[in-house]
């Protein structure tokens, strides 16, 4: 089976995809935009995220440039949307792997 890492070009966007998710106030967004129930401004996003709004707005600019995160000028208003279903299946996958191993280190100890 031929690995989906076939090219330098494809390992360099996959390596810019996971920097963005090596973040924590940016996992700390995606997190807030996955809970709202709609598109959320950047002063909601940093709010319920607990981030300055400069912080956010930088690390907003980065989920869009990579590709996780929607923006959507309304006015003069922009609102941040999480790509679905690729960032919640993301997140999920990667949230059951540190739960398996943090299960796996706990079983070790008994």
């Amino acid at each position: 089976m031929k690995s989906a890492l076939a090219n330098d070009t494809m390992i360099d966007e996959v390596s810019c995809l996971f920097g963005a998710l090596g973040d924590a106030s940016r996992l700390k967004i995606l997190r807030a935009l996955l809970d709202a129930k709609e598109p959320l401004s950047q002063g909601g996003v940093a709010e319920v995220a607990g981030l300055s709004q400069a912080n956010a707005s930088k690390h907003l600019a980065c989920l869009v440039r990579v590709g996780l995160v929607t923006r959507n000028p309304e006015g003069n208003t922009v609102y941040f949307s999480p790509i679905l279903p690729l960032v919640s299946e993301l997140c999920d996958l990667v949230c059951g792997h540190v739960s398996d191993r943090a299960k796996a280190s706990y079983r070790a100890l008994r």
